[in-house]
């Protein structure tokens, strides 16, 4: 089949290119809409880089320092316990020395020694002792030195009454 050309309505359409140009210019223009545009790139100063350069330094800083902080503390604290370690063994070793002079102190014939030499005790006789038998229970009795007296009875009575009372 062949088209006729000729057609005066047929030449306008084919040199007025207006419509046609309106057109593709709509259609760039959402083209352009849709696709999806990076920021122009920005100067240093503009974007903020040299107080995100101080933000991380700042915390740098702050961390290492939080980490010398606990170091030292650490330190410190092991010293603590190196001196009291030492100071616990110092008194072990004199815990030691007063416990064997304690077991030399605590033997029977320092102890009457004692007695004898400072408080004046004599030890107990065979003949001040008197066994008696009380419900099948065998008990010991100082018996008492009668040489003293009517005159150390009545002194002995007087001590006891001044002990009584507190003097």
């Amino acid at each position: 089949m062949y088209i006729d050309n000729t057609n005066l309505a047929y030449d306008l359409s084919r040199f007025d290119n207006s419509d046609r140009e309106r057109r593709e210019k709509q259609r760039e223009k959402e083209a352009q809409a849709r696709k999806i545009r990076m920021a122009p790139a920005a100067s240093l100063s503009k974007s903020g880089v040299k107080m995100k350069a101080f933000v991380v330094i700042a915390a740098l800083f702050a961390a290492f320092f939080a980490v010398n902080y606990y170091n030292t503390k650490k330190d410190d604290t092991q010293r603590l316990v190196a001196e009291q370690q030492e100071l616990l063994n110092a008194a072990l070793d004199d815990n030691v020395l007063l416990q064997s002079k304690l077991d030399a102190k605590a033997n029977i014939a320092y102890i009457e020694q004692y007695a004898k030499d400072k408080l004046k005790m004599n030890k107990v006789g065979s003949t001040q002792k008197k066994y008696i038998s009380v419900n099948t229970e065998s008990l010991i009795e100082a018996e008492k030195d009668d040489t003293e007296g009517f005159l150390g009875s009545v002194k002995k009575g007087f001590r006891s009454f001044l002990e009584y009372i507190g003097f």
